[in-house]
């Protein structure tokens, strides 16, 4: 079971500018996140993928409401990565 406070990826991405989208489509509507692994994708963008892609993390108690605002915009699904 988690805790409410503990730190949990919301989702991996491989386009880094994607990512950056959400992060801040995220922080607009007062989530605290931060990305994590965008050094290896932007620098060794063939590496990207081997190196498990750019993370999104958030509080667990934010996550399911992440999974809201991102279903709710279009474009922003990961699986058009």
């Amino acid at each position: 079971m988690q805790k409410e406070d503990d730190i949990v990826t919301f989702e991996t991405y491989y386009n880094p500018m994607l990512a950056e989208i959400i992060r801040t489509k995220l922080e607009a509507n007062d989530i605290p996140c931060f990305i994590t692994d965008e050094s290896l994708g932007i620098l060794y963008p063939v590496y990207n993928q081997g190196g498990g892609g750019i993370k999104i993390k958030v509080f667990a108690r934010d996550l399911e409401k992440c999974k809201q605002i991102v279903a709710n915009e279009p474009g922003f699904s990961n699986s058009e990565d």
